[in-house]
């Protein structure tokens, strides 16, 4: 799953290149979802945010966020 967010990302950058504003939310966004483990770092509201910027329907929010922390995902 990680790695699909970091698809969207990528895709979302490049669409946001004429927009400052949401260019440099998805470039923190970016450095972010460098590390695959982040979302175990980071409270539940700033995860909820950064699916919600990218552009993750809010009906499938709180299931992949609970997929994004399931540690059995993760190899170790």
């Amino acid at each position: 799953m990680i790695t699909k967010l970091k698809d969207i990302n990528n895709k979302l950058i490049e669409t946001y290149q004429n927009d400052v504003v949401n260019l440099k939310k998805q470039i923190l966004i970016k450095k972010i979802l460098q590390e695959d483990k982040c979302f175990f770092k980071i409270k539940i509201e700033t995860a909820f945010s950064i699916l919600k910027d990218l552009q993750i329907p809010d009906h499938e929010i709180k299931s992949i966020y609970l997929d994004l922390i399931d540690i059995k995902n993760y190899d170790n």
